[in-house]
């Protein structure tokens, strides 16, 4: 089913599920080379309609979004360059901003980044935010990152998580969390001492312990979108080349 178009042509974002609401920030617009911006939306599903909520302090492309109680959270991603990572992490109390509207509400500076880059997993589990892999630069080069970095909100503080067993990024929309595991799904990777290339491997995380592999991909995918569903993985879209758009939607039981 077609729902109403975004307000704008956006790529390079996260979005986050907010009980029956979608949240996203930043982005580049008007296609791949288009310029960062610092556009916030909401999107209500049972209305069918999009919110404008207050602009990110900066502009900022390839961020990650996440929601820990009542604060949305914007980290790092790239500035106006389009290649400069960013430390900067801001939180916008939601409630605030529900209650009172407007421009009266505005992000808040919180810690900052341990290790600034862009296109990392983002997702939160047990109350703390994961930064899971993510590159160096974009337009310039593309370094793959293994590290993972762990925010807790209620000490302000970001902690060293178990590092990928590889460089890895564009897996935004193909990391989850279920059943309190945090699953990975495609993406791009480099292996140490490697190349740069699109990655069929599903890893999966249980909080405190190590990165496991627990499948693998019919075709290698950048960027897909994948969730498990009564016990199924589906995984869907993404690019086989980096370049070119995959219409295809694959099915298996979950890991």
């Amino acid at each position: 089913t077609q729902f109403q178009d975004m307000p704008s042509a956006v790529s390079h974002m996260n979005a986050v599920l907010d009980d029956r609401t979608v949240w996203f920030a930043g982005g580049f617009k008007d296609g791949y080379r288009g310029h960062a911006i610092a556009e916030v939306w909401n999107y209500d599903v049972d209305e069918d309609r999009y919110t404008a909520a207050p602009l990110l302090p900066e502009t900022r492309g390839g961020g990650g979004l996440a929601l820990v109680g009542r604060n949305l959270h914007f980290i790092g991603g790239l500035e106006a360059d389009r290649d400069t990572d960013s430390a900067d992490h801001w939180v916008l109390d939601l409630e605030a901003w529900r209650r009172l509207g407007g421009g009266s509400v505005q992000w808040q500076n919180a810690a900052p980044m341990p290790t600034p880059r862009n296109q990392f997993s983002t997702v939160t589990v047990d109350g703390r935010i994961y930064a899971i892999g993510g590159q160096f630069h974009h337009d310039s080069e593309q370094l793959d990152q293994a590290r993972v970095d762990i925010y807790d909100p209620a000490t302000d503080s970001w902690a060293s998580g178990p590092p990928l067993p590889k460089g890895h990024s564009h897996a935004e929309g193909g990391t989850f969390v279920h059943d309190g595991r945090i699953y990975m799904v495609g993406g791009h990777t480099t292996p140490e001492g490697g190349t740069k290339s699109i990655d069929p491997d599903i890893l999966a995380l249980t909080p405190g312990g190590a990165w496991e592999l627990v499948g693998r991909l019919p075709v290698p995918l950048s960027s897909p979108a994948a969730a498990i569903i009564d016990g199924k993985l589906y995984v869907a879209g993404g690019s086989l080349d980096g370049s070119s758009v995959e219409a295809r939607m694959w099915v298996t039981d979950a890991p």
